[in-house]
């Protein structure tokens, strides 16, 4: 286990034992639904408000918020505040989803302002079907190097503003320092996870255990929870649910991105010519020959390979087996997950979400 909070919390933590709740329950087919109506409902107020607050101080910022405000607003499943939901009602059965709520719309501002500044540092110009805010404010100001730095600056605003809701969060007064590491460790992890992803570092389980489950899946259920004054034992158990989930959780996007089309992963083309090292690239590197795989390699990196030359490199991932190992692999990460669900530490109801999730977030077309 890790020493952060993330997958360490104080005994003092006593699992609840007042009446949960008599809200009646909601189908497991509708509060996935529901959770994203709330948040977005939530974060639509809060942009307006946002926007009034600029123009009060400095009228031109409003185009920093405008731009925070349209990629989180433009798609996004709001899986992350889903997981956040469901630690919580494996900890509170029965009530609604308000107390979430909060925490959902910050988890989702970390995001735009992680993907801000990720796209800026991977010179990607598009992001959920329109344009990187860099590129966006590129276009707007036409000056490459202003656009950056005010994209620059948007993310940081981005984060800020996640900061802002994350405070208002109903956390219980004894849950609350736990809370505020935890928010903080998501983030310390993801940059680390970000500086081995640019440096091309071999130890890809590492690189995406720090920037991709630690606040795709593992934070998030954890923050969820914490909202419910959990047990010490019911922490540790969704943080060992959220390992395994979150690794094919990132497997299933490397996937997804090496052979999955822009219209598939709203992504501006694929992992193999942006020369991306991900789950893929590690297994074959792995697992063949240099010959097995020249035709992969050949692509690698490489912005100007053909479509015929993409072609036969995602044609020789399937041969050389590459795919098929990787889709095991996600299996036995689902399997391993699962197993840390089945005890009486959760209510079924939480247990059904987590189950539910598990689906959503590694057996996926986007």
């Amino acid at each position: 286990m890790s020493a952060t909070i993330l997958s360490r919390v104080p005994p003092t933590l006593a699992r609840p034992t007042a009446a949960s709740g008599t809200k009646k329950r909601q189908p497991t087919n509708d509060w996935l639904a529901i959770v994203r109506a709330e948040v977005n409902a939530l974060l639509e107020e809060f942009f307006s408000k946002k926007h009034r607050e600029v123009m009060d101080v400095s009228p031109p910022t409003v185009e920093l918020v405008s731009e925070i405000a349209a990629l989180t607003m433009r798609g996004g499943k709001r899986l992350r505040p889903a997981v956040a939901a469901a630690g919580y009602r494996c900890i509170r059965p029965g009530h609604g989803m308000e107390r979430v709520v909060e925490l959902g719309a910050a988890l989702e501002l970390l995001q735009s302002y992680l993907l801000i500044h990720d796209d800026w540092m991977d010179d990607d110009d598009e992001r959920r079907g329109g344009k990187a805010v860099h590129k966006s404010l590129r276009d707007r100001h036409e000056n490459g190097h202003l656009g950056d730095a005010l994209g620059i600056l948007a993310g940081d605003l981005a984060s800020t503003y996640a900061w802002e809701l994350f405070l208002e969060a109903p956390y219980p007064v004894r849950a609350w320092a736990d809370a505020q590491r935890a928010f903080l460790d998501i983030q310390k992890q993801v940059y680390c996870g970000q500086q081995l992803d640019l440096t091309g570092d071999a130890d890809v389980s590492r690189m995406h255990g720090l920037k991709t489950t630690s606040y795709s899946v593992r934070g998030p259920v954890v923050l969820g929870a914490l909202l419910g004054d959990p047990s010490e034992d019911q922490l540790h158990a969704l943080a060992a649910w959220a390992g395994p989930i979150g690794e094919a959780f990132q497997i299933r996007d490397d996937l997804l991105g090496t052979l999955g089309s822009a219209a598939d992963t709203g992504k501006p083309g694929l992992d193999l010519v942006h020369g991306k090292l991900g789950s893929v690239i590690a297994e074959l590197r792995r697992s063949t020959e240099p010959a097995e795989r020249s035709r992969v390699e050949a692509v690698f990196g490489n912005s100007d390979a053909s479509a015929g030359e993409l072609a036969a490199a995602q044609m020789c991932l399937h041969e050389t087996g590459i795919v098929q190992r990787l889709e095991q692999r996600i299996e036995t990460l689902r399997a391993d997950a699962a197993g840390h669900l089945a005890n009486d530490l959760f209510n079924p109801q939480g247990r059904e979400m987590l189950t539910e999730l598990s689906d959503k977030l590694t057996v996926r077309r986007a």
